[in-house]
C-alpha cells in the first residue's frame, strides 16, 4: 500500500519528525507538497469555495488555512485516483504513528470486508456499530454513530479516490467533514476501535495564519443555519441505515 505525508515543503522540523517515525516502523513512504496557505489570494478562494452554497445555508466563512488544507487533500486523493495501487494511506505531517500501524495498514491491505474509506484516527470513543474484526491484528473496524472530526490519517481505495476527486471541484466544508461525515461523500466509511494515529496537538501548526473572511458583508442568519442543522440531522439518520448496510451509494 502506498502511503503519502502531506506537507509544506518549508516545515522541514515537521517533515524530519513524521520521516524519522515511518522509518521507526520501517514503513516506505513520499512526501506531498501542500498547498500553502499564504499564497492563496481572494480571487483564489472565490473561484475554488462555492460561496453560494455557504451564503444559503448561513454557515461561516471559510480561512485560507481551511482551503488549503482542503486543497491539499485533494491534491493528495487525485494522486491516488491516477496511481497503480488498488488503496493508499494518506497523512498529515502532524500526525503521530502508532507502533500498530503497519499490521494494520497490511490488514486493510487483505481485508474481505468492501470499503470505500478507512480513517486510522479516531476521537469517538464510543462502541462502534457492526464492527468486523481485522485479521492478525487486535483492531475492529465499524461505524460511528454519526459523525467524526480529524482527517490526518486514512486510506482510501482508488474507486473511491476517483469518485472524490470528480465530485470535490469546489469546497463546501472544511475537509474532515468532507472526508469522514458518510453523509456528505456517501462513501462505505469505517473506523477503527483503536485509532493508530493520533494528532499532535503540540506542535505548532503552519497552515493557521490569521483568519481572514472569504464571504463579506457576513452576518450569522440563524434561521438557515438551523434549516441547515436539522436538514443535516434527517439526512444523517436515514442514510446512517443504509451504511450500516454497505449501500450508501
Amino acid at each position: 500500500m502506498k502511503a503519502v505525508v502531506i506537507s509544506l515543503p518549508r516545515a522541514r522540523t515537521r517533515r524530519e519528525r513524521i520521516a524519522q517515525r515511518f522509518a521507526e516502523l520501517n514503513l516506505p513512504f513520499d512526501f506531498m507538497d501542500a498547498i500553502d496557505s499564504s499564497e492563496l489570494t481572494e480571487a483564489d478562494m472565490e473561484a475554488q469555495i462555492d460561496t453560494r452554497y455557504r451564503r444559503r445555508w448561513g454557515l461561516r466563512p471559510l480561512t485560507p488555512a481551511e482551503h488549503a488544507c482542503w486543497r491539499s487533500h485533494v491534491r493528495a486523493i487525485g494522486y491516488a485516483s491516477a496511481g497503480p495501487d488498488p488503496m493508499t494511506a494518506i497523512f498529515e505531517d502532524d500526525a503521530v504513528l502508532r507502533p500498530e500501524l503497519p499490521v494494520v495498514l497490511s490488514a486493510l491491505q487483505d481485508c474481505p470486508e468492501r470499503f470505500d474509506l478507512v480513517s486510522l484516527a479516531r476521537r469517538n470513543r464510543k462502541t462502534l456499530i457492526a464492527a468486523h474484526p481485522l485479521a492478525k491484528t487486535d483492531r475492529s473496524m465499524g461505524r460511528v454513530r454519526y459523525t467524526e472530526y480529524g482527517a490526518y490519517g486514512y486510506v482510501i481505495t482508488k474507486e473511491a479516490a476517483s469518485y472524490l476527486a470528480s465530485r470535490m471541484r469546489q469546497m463546501r466544508q472544511p475537509v474532515d467533514m468532507e472526508l469522514m461525515h458518510f453523509l456528505v461523500h456517501r462513501l462505505n466509511l469505517y473506523f477503527l476501535d483503536e485509532p493508530v494515529i493520533e494528532h499532535d496537538d503540540d506542535t505548532p501548526s503552519h497552515l493557521t495564519p490569521g483568519r481572514t473572511v472569504v464571504l463579506t458583508d457576513w452576518e450569522k442568519p440563524r434561521l438557515r443555519q438551523a434549516a441547515w442543522r436539522l436538514q443535516m440531522g434527517l439526512r444523517k439518520r436515514v442514510m446512517f441505515r443504509h451504511l450500516i448496510r454497505g449501500k450508501i451509494r
